[in-house]
C-alpha cells in the first residue's frame, strides 16, 4: 500500500519571477536541502536512541551560549520532531515516514520554486527560528516547527496530493494543512510570547503566501464576474465563453483544457500556461 498517491494539479501555478538576485547568489542554492535536514534528523534520532545523554548538547540555552557554547544557537535545529522514548518501534516507524515525506516535499518544492528559492525559503525559516528562540526561548523542538512551516508551504502549492493515513485512508494534504494551521492558531491564544514566537517563525511563509492568496482571490472574482456577464448576455449558439488569447483555443474546441485569467488580465489555457492537461 502506497503512502502517497500521484500529484494532482497544483493549487497555484509555479511562480516565474525574474529575480535579479538569483544569478548573483546562485552559490546559496543547496540542492536537496530539505532532504538533507530530514536525513540529519533521522540520524540524530538514532543517536538519541543509543545515547539519550547527548540530548542536552543540542538544546538551545541563551545562558550557555553567552558562556561560549555558541553551537547551541543552531544545534537545536538538528533535533528531530520526535524524540525517542516510550513506544520506540512506533516512533522509529514514524521517523521513517517523516523521512520519506521530506523527500517528497523537497522534490516538489524544488520543482515549483527551483533550488535557489527553495533554499532561500528554508534559510529564512531557520533564521527566524533562531531569532524567535533568542527572543522568547525554545518553545518548540527544532524539527517540529521547521517541518510545520515547510509542510504548510508545500500544501499551499500542492493541496491535492493525497497521503494515505495508516497506509489506508486517502486524505489530501490541503486538509491536513488546514488542521495543522488551526492547531497552530490555537496555540497563539496561550499568550503574547507564544504568539510572537509563532508569527516570527512563520514570517517567511506569510510574506510569500498572503500576496498570492489575495491574487488568487481577485482572479477568482474576475472569472466569476465574466461568467455572470456571459450568462446575462445569452450569447447565440456557437459562441464561446472561454477563449485563449495566445493560441485561440476555446472551451468548445478544446473542452479538456482549463482557462484562467492571469494577473495581466489575459485569459490563457492551461497548455499555454505550461500546466498538464
Amino acid at each position: 500500500m502506497r503512502l502517497v498517491n500521484e500529484c494532482l494539479r497544483p493549487f497555484l501555478h509555479p511562480v516565474s519571477l525574474a529575480n535579479s538576485l538569483e544569478p548573483k547568489l546562485r552559490w546559496m542554492a543547496f540542492p536537496g536541502l530539505i532532504r538533507g535536514i530530514g536525513i540529519i534528523h533521522f540520524f540524530v534520532f538514532v543517536l538519541l536512541v543509543f545515547n539519550p545523554d547527548a540530548l542536552p548538547s543540542f538544546v538551545f540555552d541563551k545562558t550557555l551560549i553567552a558562556k561560549g557554547e555558541y553551537w547551541r544557537a543552531v544545534s537545536f535545529i538538528a533535533l528531530p520532531p520526535i524524540l525517542p522514548g516510550g513506544w520506540l518501534l512506533l516512533q522509529t516507524l514514524l521517523m521513517f515516514f517523516i523521512l520519506r515525506i521530506t523527500f517528497l516535499v523537497n522534490d516538489s518544492l524544488e520543482h515549483a520554486w527551483g533550488e535557489f528559492r527553495t533554499s532561500l525559503y528554508v534559510y529564512a525559516v531557520l533564521g527566524c527560528m533562531i531569532l524567535a528562540n533568542f527572543w522568547s526561548g525554545p518553545l518548540f523542538p527544532g524539527g517540529l516547527i521547521l517541518y510545520a512551516s515547510i509542510f504548510i508551504a508545500f500544501a499551499t502549492i500542492f493541496p491535492n496530493i493525497e497521503f494515505r493515513l495508516f497506509l489506508i485512508i486517502p486524505v489530501k494534504i490541503g486538509i491536513l494543512a488546514i488542521f495543522l494551521g488551526g492547531g497552530i492558531i490555537m496555540l497563539c491564544f496561550r499568550g503574547l510570547e507564544m504568539t510572537g514566537h509563532i508569527l516570527l517563525t512563520f514570517f517567511p511563509y506569510l510574506i510569500w503566501a498572503i500576496p498570492r492568496f489575495l491574487k488568487w482571490y481577485i482572479m477568482r472574482g474576475r472569472t466569476a464576474a465574466r461568467r455572470n456577464a456571459f450568462q446575462r448576455q445569452a450569447l447565440p449558439e456557437g459562441e464561446d465563453f472561454h477563449r485563449c488569447e495566445q493560441c485561440g483555443a476555446t472551451d468548445s474546441s478544446h473542452p479538456e483544457r482549463d482557462f484562467r485569467v492571469t494577473g495581466e488580465d489575459r485569459e490563457l489555457c492551461n497548455a499555454c500556461l505550461g500546466e498538464p492537461s
